[in-house]
């Protein structure tokens, strides 16, 4: 009987999840941004645009992580710690948060998933480390970062990209206003830039 109610229970708990649905909050340049409710703290967005460039250039440039912070706002550096295979690591990506907040850490075990030719989908989530953890940082907590490229054809790629995570920490709520509604958009675009002047 526990057993039944356990699983009853978390059917519950996951259909609620499901049905939290993401809203609309802002359009720029072909790039949707989107929110949801949360408990107080945590910072969802997700935002859905298109990049110019064939689905494995866009790959490259994702997983090119010595130079992402050429392209993706506010990241100072990225720091690979451990290479766990071919596909799995643990780094650290460090960014600069205005004044007068602190800046942040991501310490994140990240995978890449490969769903086709066609597909591929960049797995990320916080991780407790207090060997690789910085002490000028303030160490934010993922639960999830998810970003989803997909192959439409014609040197173009669609891009979605799912944050859900605490920045921890004091931050003004103008801050966390501008964080959720332009850092996503601005990783689009300025990774839609950053290959233009590639080609």
């Amino acid at each position: 009987m526990k057993n039944i109610i356990l699983v009853f229970s978390l059917f519950l708990s996951l259909s609620n999840f499901a049905s939290i649905r993401w809203t609309k909050i802002h359009s720029e340049n072909d790039i949707d941004i989107y929110s949801r409710t949360s408990k107080s703290g945590i910072l969802p967005f997700r935002a859905k645009g298109k990049i110019s460039a064939p689905i494995k250039t866009v790959l490259n440039a994702l997983m090119d992580l010595p130079n992402k912070n050429k392209w993706s706002p506010k990241l100072k550096q990225v720091k690979i710690h451990e290479v766990l295979n071919s596909n799995e690591m643990i780094i650290s990506e460090y960014y600069k948060t205005p004044w007068p907040a602190t800046d942040r850490e991501f310490l994140l075990k990240g995978k890449l998933e490969k769903i086709s030719d066609n597909k591929y989908i960049i797995k990320a989530h916080s991780i407790n480390n207090h060997k690789y953890a910085s002490k000028s940082h303030i160490q934010s907590a993922v639960e999830y970062l998810d970003v989803t490229i997909e192959d439409l054809g014609d040197n173009t790629t669609a891009i979605d990209f799912k944050f859900h995570g605490d920045f921890k920490g004091w931050m003004p709520v103008w801050l966390t206003n501008l964080i959720q509604k332009k850092w996503p958009l601005r990783f689009i675009q300025g990774l839609n830039s950053f290959l233009a002047e590639k080609v």
